[in-house]
């Protein structure tokens, strides 16, 4: 089963960025618990409670999908904003700055393999 456009945890209740950043605070917090589910899917013991590889995978695809949703969903004055709101702390603003450069690295990766396989050359 594919991860849909729609399939998203990325629902802050409202355009605030108080209700972004909480809503974006969730999203972290679900991919670290997935990621520790994918590392303990490797323990026999574990594995039995976690659930199928395709439904670890699949939460793994809403959830990143959901990140680069909550992402993108801020510019860089929003974040200046949250710092200065405290919102983020310094180290949640790094890792904000990184996650937001992967991000835009995986769209124009995207566009680019998007753009080889209609022309089939590279850019």
């Amino acid at each position: 089963m594919e991860a849909k456009e729609q399939d998203s945890i990325y629902r802050p209740k409202d355009d605030e960025l108080v209700s972004r950043i909480n809503a974006y605070h969730t999203v972290m917090k679900e991919k670290r618990n997935i990621e520790l589910s994918l590392d303990l899917f490797k323990d026999k013991e574990w594995a039995e409670r976690l659930g199928s590889t395709q439904e670890l995978e699949q939460a793994h695809k809403v959830i990143s999908t959901s990140l680069e949703k909550a992402i993108m969903s801020f510019s860089d004055s929003d974040l200046k904003k949250a710092s200065e709101q405290k919102l983020l702390d310094d180290t949640q603003l790094h890792e904000m700055r990184i996650n937001q450069a992967k991000a835009k690295l995986g769209i124009l990766r995207q566009s680019q393999d998007s753009y080889e396989k209609k022309h089939g050359k590279s850019i």
